[in-house]
This record gives structure tokens, C-alpha cells and sequence, in this order.
């Protein structure tokens, strides 16, 4: 559950598309009782024979981590790799997806930064409809304004809150954003110190 997770700096970074219809987009968590980062992903459409997890600390160099066949074509199907083997700050995860007609194609990549300051932090539910929370799960006080910004895939900004450091949830009516996938910020005294992707 999404609860059970302590979400991390979450970005979205360029990288080699050659079919967006048939590559999925990925999520990545970090599970604090596991100590892991959990990838998830759903194959959409179909035409994807198998997915390579890959995983990169410059979002440049990219390791092999783990190999999943696509099997029985089922667009609810949700996959998951646990990764425990990331390292402390940037980790950069995508998928190599090899179609059946033996192109490669690839995910657009996420990056966490493990240990951040603002990590604290979890978002749900996902996918959202009308009503987005946030909520601070950490036991440092936080120092400063909350400025919220949400954006969408393009970098513009689309929404903007300011909040109290006193508020350990934020709850962000979002009924006015069409279906597609954002990016939510939290900056106090101008430092970024959470951000993460969500679908609506």
C-alpha cells in the first residue's frame, strides 16, 4: 500500500522513446521495513515480448538489473522488482522493453535520492481522482513555509499552495486536472525537499 511506503525525490528525466503507445511508465518507491526500492510498472498495450529493469546512478551509464517475460498479455496486470541493492543518493531506474518484433524501446527514467531531508514525506492516493494528500510522516520539525507545486509533464506549473510548518497534511483538490501524469513539489526556504510523479 502506498501508506506503507516511504516515498523519495521523485523526477522525471529525458530518455529514448520509440513508442509511447507501447512502453509503460514506471513508479518507484522506497520501502522503509524492506529497505528497498520498489518498482512497478502495468503493460498497457500489447506487442512487449520482455522488460529489463535498469538502473543507473548518472541517468547516462545503465546496469542490467533484472529480466521480467511478458507473458498472457493482461492490461491490469501490475509488475513489480524489488531492488535492494541501490546506493545512497541518486539511483535512476527504467525499463528495456524488446518487443516482439525485436525493437528496443525504453520507459522514460525516474530518479529517487535516497536519505533526503524532505523524504519523510508519502502522497496518496495514486492514481488520484479529485482529492490528492499529502502527508509528513517524519519526526523532524519542519523549518519553514511549504510551497506546493504541482506541473505537468511539460514543466509547466499548474497549481501553487503555500502551507504552514505546522501542517503534517495537505490535502490538494485536483478535479480541475485532465487525466495525464504530473509532478508534485514541496520547496521550503527555496530547497526542494520532496518531489514526486503521480497519474491521475
Amino acid at each position: 500500500m502506498i501508506k506503507s511506503f516511504l516515498s523519495l525525490f521523485i523526477l522525471l528525466a529525458p530518455s529514448l522513446l520509440f513508442s509511447a503507445d507501447v512502453t509503460p511508465g514506471i513508479t518507484v518507491v522506497y520501502n522503509v521495513k524492506q529497505k528497498a526500492a520498489i518498482i512497478k510498472w502495468q503493460q498497457k498495450q500489447p506487442g512487449i515480448k520482455s522488460f529489463v529493469i535498469q538502473r543507473s546512478a548518472d541517468n547516462f551509464n545503465w546496469t542490467d538489473i533484472a529480466l521480467q517475460q511478458s507473458v498472457n498479455f493482461n492490461p491490469d496486470k501490475t509488475y513489480q522488482f524489488v531492488d535492494n541493492k541501490w546506493k545512497s543518493g541518486e539511483n535512476y531506474y527504467r525499463l528495456k522493453c524488446v518487443t516482439e518484433k525485436g525493437q528496443t524501446e525504453y520507459s522514460k527514467s525516474v530518479m529517487i535520492i535516497t536519505g533526503a531531508a524532505g523524504s519523510n514525506w508519502v502522497i496518496y492516493p495514486v492514481p488520484v481522482r479529485d482529492l490528492l494528500t499529502l502527508q509528513y510522516k517524519g519526526s523532524q520539525k519542519i523549518m519553514g513555509v511549504l510551497n506546493v507545486f504541482i506541473q505537468n509533464a511539460s514543466g509547466r506549473i499548474i497549481t501553487r499552495l503555500r502551507s504552514s510548518s505546522l501542517n503534517t497534511i495537505i490535502q490538494i483538490p485536483v478535479s480541475n486536472l485532465g487525466k495525464g501524469i504530473y509532478d508534485i513539489r514541496i520547496v521550503v526556504e527555496d530547497e526542494v525537499v520532496w518531489n514526486q510523479r503521480f497519474v491521475k
